[in-house]
């Protein structure tokens, strides 16, 4: 399991890593390498807490195909937080690499392509990888993306300006599989996510139970993409960790 951990001035995202580590640790028993260092380009994202764009250093993914001491690599986002097993599947069936590909929104729905004219996005949430020469070759693309961005940008049609790993890796996927799609490459599930400020959170039993935007939500217990940072590194967390570590 290797997961990026760069923190900015306003978020450590060391201790959002060791806190995902420690649910990895009890959901799928792996060692867990975390990756640091510092940002090849600048670069912001949009706060779901503070409706404002911060400092984000989201680039050098791919050095995870270089740097994973593993065969056989979970590449996750450090605000993707396990409460499954199911990731253990995907290691029996993966050739070269799986990629997330649908993407559930708690509480809203954003369009699913990189821009209005442009490919569905893949998200990079969720990678696994063999060491093999496609999945090489994948991250060689993603690098050089990464360096020729708004190259790619402009022939993608991709709405945003911002780098994304996910924007890197939809298209280094669309080109190893000579410009088209391959769904054996994916992830057979959609990952479920919250990109909104989490009021409250909790697990009773099998399920969670959530409040954002003053509205309620029940979901069946599964690994959630939380992209609240300020929940990330709440005392409410740390105490949900507790309950479903020690249940």
């Amino acid at each position: 399991m290797v997961l990026f951990a760069k923190n900015t001035d306003t978020i450590d995202y060391l201790a959002i890593a060791r806190r995902a580590e420690r649910l990895i640790n009890h959901y799928l028993d792996l060692p867990v390498t975390i990756i640091g260092g510092e940002p090849s380009i600048k670069n912001k994202r949009y706060n779901t807490d503070s409706g404002e764009f911060e400092p984000w250093n989201n680039s050098g993914r791919h050095v995870a195909y270089e740097l994973s001491p593993y065969d056989q690599t979970i590449l996750l986002d450090s605000d993707y937080l396990i409460f499954d097993r199911n990731l253990l599947k995907i290691l029996d069936t993966v050739r070269d690499y799986t990629i997330a590909r649908h993407n559930h929104f708690v509480g809203n729905t954003p369009s699913p392509l990189m821009g209005k004219y442009s490919l569905p996005t893949l998200w990079a949430t969720v990678v696994v990888f063999n060491k093999t020469s496609k999945s090489q070759m994948l991250f060689d693309l993603v690098a050089r993306i990464e360096r020729n961005f708004i190259y790619y940008w402009r022939l993608y049609n991709i709405s945003a300006l911002n780098f994304r790993n996910d924007f890197a890796f939809t298209i280094a996927d669309n080109i190893i599989n000579g410009y088209n799609q391959d769904i054996r490459n994916y992830l057979p599930w959609p990952i479920v996510s919250i990109n909104k400020s989490i009021q409250r959170l909790s697990l009773k039993g099998q399920k969670f139970y959530l409040q954002i935007d003053d509205q309620g939500h029940v979901l069946p217990k599964q690994s959630i993409h939380v992209m609240s940072k300020e929940y990330l590194v709440s005392d409410e967390l740390n105490q949900l960790i507790e309950a479903a570590t020690n249940a």
